[in-house]
């Protein structure tokens, strides 16, 4: 069984070794495909005038598959990764760790993910495995996304000035039924998915704390620079961040399977959504598993190791709400 840590439970020789493996799938031109999957499956495809288009979904976001093609792009990673490096499995961050000082995480030390952009340089981050200067990690400029000049770069607490906290999370977790018609990106559907994938903003819920786009979207557009694109995995803290809310997922399945065991599989709809987004279909790209086979974890061969703290631009960004 692979266990996946908390970043902050990871040794020195376990972040080398994610590291390494990180920058030789890179090496090996292993890696950009991921950026490829990601961007292709945000781009419009189905009606004339989407995203505006009352029934658009892409077939990773806005609707009920966010959370298991995400999941399946994380073990499509891990595998790789795994391939060079058996022993390495991918970390989780949990940011509600961080609140008082995001800044200052760990994850951004320069032996994991590195820090900040420098705003005197077009916000290129300057340290740690990834940064410009190595030559180690390319990334092509996105003039079109605000992103010009090549490198990594990331512009801290521009958009949004904090991240989300665990009772952000709690709300989420609260929420018992997984996703609701019309199962959208709509500030008041209701439902786990749209809640943690963060579009439930104080316009649908006077209960939120905060302004603006809510947990996964705002992590993303806290880190800014390649996060807020629709080639965000250019970033590899992508990879962290979606590993907890793969994470946070996979405890809301378990604490459902005690509370509500015959609403089983805390899945929703089963049919008659958009192409990508029932119980059945296949995730694409890459369609080895329908949502139905992503269902439960330890079926797919891994577990998370507890966290250490337990909780019940000039351009419009795709996660801005």
């Amino acid at each position: 069984m692979i266990i996946r840590k908390n970043i902050r439970s990871l040794t020195a020789s376990e972040k080398q070794a994610f590291i390494d493996s990180l920058l030789e799938l890179k090496r090996l031109g292993e890696y950009d495909k991921y950026v490829h999957w990601h961007h292709g499956v945000m781009v419009p495809t189905v009606h004339p005038d989407e995203p505006q288009d009352p029934d658009y979904r892409n077939g990773a976001h806005l609707g009920p598959a966010f959370l298991p093609w995400h999941r399946e792009m994380l073990m499509q990673l891990e595998t790789e990764l795994r391939g060079i490096n058996p022993e390495v499995a991918l970390p989780y961050w949990d940011w509600t760790e961080d609140v008082a000082n995001p800044a200052g995480s760990p994850v951004w030390g320069p032996d994991l993910m590195g820090g900040n952009g420098d705003p005197a340089d077009q916000f290129r981050v300057k340290d740690g495995p990834f940064a410009y200067s190595s030559g180690n990690w390319e990334v092509p400029e996105y003039p079109e996304d605000g992103l010009p000049g090549k490198g990594l770069k990331r512009q801290f607490g521009t958009l949004v000035d904090s991240l989300p906290t665990g009772a952000d999370q709690q709300m989420a977790m609260q929420e018992r039924f997984y996703d609701t018609p019309p199962y959208d990106s709509g500030h008041c559907t209701r439902g786990f998915r749209n809640r943690l994938e963060g579009w439930v903003t104080q316009r649908g819920d006077p209960q939120v704390s905060t302004p603006g786009s809510q947990l996964h979207n705002r992590v993303h557009l806290w880190i800014g620079g390649n996060m807020l694109a629709m080639t965000s995995p250019e970033d590899p803290v992508f990879f962290l961040h979606h590993c907890f809310i793969d994470k946070v997922w996979a405890d809301w399945q378990a604490q459902m399977m005690l509370d509500k065991p015959k609403w089983a599989p805390h899945y929703a709809p089963m049919r008659n959504a958009p192409e990508g987004h029932n119980y059945g279909d296949l995730i694409k790209p890459w369609g080895e598993r329908s949502i139905r086979q992503l269902m439960d974890i330890t079926k797919l061969g891994y577990e998370y190791a507890p966290a250490r703290t337990l909780v019940r631009s000039p351009f419009r960004s795709p996660f801005m709400a």
